[in-house]
């Protein structure tokens, strides 16, 4: 049986912990790249508008300033089309899961890139006294929240503060900075004041993972169905509308399964409400651990669920769904009745695009072979061409 889930195990309440180095659940990488894509943006407006510094510098410049100010602008151009390049990639959507972390490192070492350059064409005093310089080092770091990962906020936060150790122990070693008096227009140098900018990268480091682990807890409540704990239907809706683009924009497939427990009124009318609620619950968790990592599962309303499996086409979901149901056919719903109280469920499984090619038909396939599992019987799977519809014997 396939091992639980990020997403679907910690959205529940009982297991709503995270570590901080426990990956996050899929929902928020998808987030993230929304966030990617406006850093992605910013970056490229930011280079741009850098880039006319030293061409400006180098209209303006006499002749033997040149050599510096192409210096700048060979570094500046660098930078210009490695943005472009990330914001090719992030269009892309192809989830890849190394660029978050990979588009902040960029970020952080571009900053010190601009100040190694600065120490070399204009002032080493600018590495260790500039405060605009130093100052962007906080916005590369404030994008990390964007990506909903607390990993990246904590790793490139370190990085930033190990780059900056480094470039200033370079520049007080490598140039004639006078420790004392000092006659550069940025201030004199001294070892507290490096160490005090240290601390503040540290201290928005830290406050950017706060950031992070607040921000993951909110959208899970917002995303969240009170009772069960898996996703809720609002949720469900917008995120099948983006696979189904994904899955038309890159050839890749895709099914949908509808889920219903069975009799759950006369359930509900034999043992109470309360009672009800619990097996829901149960049931749910039951489905959960069932699934695959990348599956995804919402309650649709009343006794409904419904789960989209990524990258799978239809025969393998049904497969799956029936794992599914044999789980669920095994259960004990209550736990503290006499005798074990059993449940089953019927599920339609409907695969993208032989059985449509919007979310919504779908939707209305697997519904229809939903419906169709329950007119045979109940507690079994069906899915494309009725003979694939499975039963399994209840231990």
């Amino acid at each position: 049986m396939s091992r639980p889930t990020a997403h679907t195990l910690r959205f529940s309440g009982e297991q709503s912990a995270q570590g901080l180095w426990d990956e996050p659940e899929q929902f928020l990488l998808d987030a993230g790249t929304a966030g990617e894509l406006v850093i992605a943006r910013v970056r490229i407006a930011i280079t741009l508008v850098l880039l006319l510094i030293p061409v400006t510098n180098i209209l303006f410049a006499d002749a033997g300033e040149w050599a510096q100010h192409l210096s700048g602008l060979a570094v500046n151009g660098t930078a210009c089309a490695l943005s472009f390049g990330v914001y090719w990639l992030v269009t892309r959507d192809q989830r890849k899961r190394w660029l978050p972390m990979a588009t902040s490192l960029f970020d952080v070492t571009l900053v010190t890139l601009a100040q190694i350059t600065f120490a070399f064409v204009s002032d080493p005093q600018v590495v260790v006294n500039s405060k605009i310089t130093f100052d962007t080092y906080f916005i590369a770091l404030a994008g990390t929240c964007l990506r909903y990962d607390k990993r990246v906020a904590l790793v490139a936060g370190l990085v930033a503060m190990l780059q900056f150790a480094g470039t200033v122990i370079w520049v007080a070693t490598s140039f004639p900075l006078d420790l004392v008096g000092g006659v550069s227009i940025y201030g004199r140098f001294q070892w507290s004041d490096q160490l005090s900018r240290l601390i503040l990268l540290a201290t928005a480091t830290t406050l950017n993972v706060y950031i992070v682990t607040g921000i993951q807890q909110q959208r899970r409540l917002s995303n969240s169905d009170a009772l069960t704990g898996v996703f809720n239907r609002r949720f469900f809706d917008d995120y099948l509308q983006r696979e189904v683009s994904r899955a038309s924009r890159d050839g890749r497939a895709l099914s949908v399964a509808m889920i219903d427990v069975d009799l759950f009124k006369p359930f509900n009318d034999r043992y109470g409400h309360a009672a009800g609620d619990q097996a829901l619950r149960r049931v749910a968790r039951a489905l959960q651990l069932s699934m695959r990592r990348n599956d995804l599962m919402a309650r649709y309303g009343g006794e409904e669920f419904v789960v989209i499996l990524r990258d799978t086409p239809a025969e393998t979901a049904l497969a799956q769904m029936e794992l599914c149901r044999q789980a669920v056919a095994r259960l004990d719903v209550l736990g503290d009745a006499s005798e074990p109280v059993r449940i089953s469920v019927s599920v339609g499984v409907a695969g993208w695009p032989g059985d449509g090619e919007t979310a919504l038909d779908l939707l209305a396939e697997a519904d229809r072979r939903l419906f169709a599992a329950k007119s045979a019987g109940r507690n079994r799977v069906t899915g494309p061409a009725s003979t694939a519809s499975t039963r399994a014997i209840v231990a």
